[in-house]
């Protein structure tokens, strides 16, 4: 583990520029706001990369509603692929862990990025009813 999170960022920014700081912010709060919602109450738990990308995007409608989409590609991430290229850079500098057979991969095939975040905007989610969060998870 590096001495701090913003150090680990320092490095990546200076190594993959083509990603912000606030990329790798908004990455490290969806995992928390993913895991809140997962684990409720419980211990946390490794996240799929579905349910770390479903929780960081629920956390971007949060945060920034109808301007999500815009926010991240300013930071970088304009699609499910940059997302988890985020992830796994992270993983690489030994923020964020892995469990054996998790790929990066498995966040190119997730919906678009861009669909997720427009979904309550374009009528396909009522954001008073309905949630970001698949409505069949086990947990």
């Amino acid at each position: 583990m590096r001495d701090s999170f913003e150090n680990a960022v320092k490095e990546l920014i200076h190594r993959y520029p083509q990603y912000s700081a606030e990329a790798y912010d908004f990455v490290r709060a969806g995992l928390e706001h993913a895991s809140a919602h997962y684990s409720k109450g419980e211990k946390a738990s490794h996240l799929t990369a579905e349910q770390l990308y479903a929780g960081a995007c629920s956390y971007a409608l949060s945060e920034y509603g109808p301007l999500a989409t815009k926010v991240l590609q300013f930071w970088g991430i304009y699609s499910n692929k940059d997302f988890g290229d985020v992830v796994y850079k992270l993983i690489e500098v030994g923020v964020f862990g892995k469990q054996k057979g998790d790929t990066q991969e498995e966040f190119e095939t997730l919906p678009p990025l861009a669909s997720m975040l427009d979904a309550p905007y374009n009528g396909d989610l009522d954001p008073a009813t309905d949630d970001i969060y698949d409505e069949d998870e086990d947990s």
